[in-house]
């Protein structure tokens, strides 16, 4: 009985160390892309790919968004899948992220929220139509569109410890654009 108990509490610390580590790493990767972004770190320069993603609803909370969905960019935080459209164009733009560090913000917005993205000196600026719960295997929402729309998706439930068999879909529509 004693082995079992410290058997559970070594495995408690290993997996509190392992999702602290990850938070950290995610923390990190954030604060390091927003130097680059903000033109503090000048001999890096700003990756013209990169995007920021901007919730005002949620007191302007934002992120930096790479292109390319790798397990590195992933941790790092958001994504836009690279065959999907870039923002402001024609199609589906897709950013996707952990549900555990960056895109937790998504189980506070609501329909008719503004979401803002900023890319090469242009802001879009688009309006929640529609948030959905999927299953893990629904890709109906990652098919190409004729207009400019933004899809935002990170694994659901959003307290679900492990592989979450679920996803949950933000999906809002370009209003407004400077380009």
């Amino acid at each position: 009985m004693r082995r079992t108990a410290l058997g559970l509490i070594t495995l408690g610390i290993g997996i509190a160390l392992a999702g602290g580590s990850l938070g950290l790493a995610s923390w990190q990767g954030q604060r390091n892309a927003r130097v680059q972004w903000e033109g503090e770190d000048h001999h890096l320069g700003k990756p013209e790919s990169w995007t920021r993603i901007s919730f005002p609803s949620q007191g302007g909370q934002d992120f930096i968004v790479t292109d390319g969905a790798t397990e590195g960019n992933l941790l790092r935080g958001p994504v836009r899948v690279e065959w999907a459209a870039a923002p402001g164009q024609q199609g589906n733009c897709i950013i996707a992220a952990h549900r555990d560090t960056h895109f937790r913000i998504l189980q506070e917005l609501k329909k008719g929220d503004q979401i803002t993205l900023e890319r090469s000196g242009q802001t879009y600026r688009y309006q929640i139509v529609a948030l959905q719960v999927v299953g893990a295997d629904d890709t109906s929402f990652y098919q190409a569109t004729q207009a400019p729309v933004l899809t935002l998706v990170t694994c659901y439930p959003f307290s679900y410890f492990g592989k979450a068999p679920q996803r949950f879909i933000v999906r809002a529509e370009l209003f407004e654009s400077n380009s």
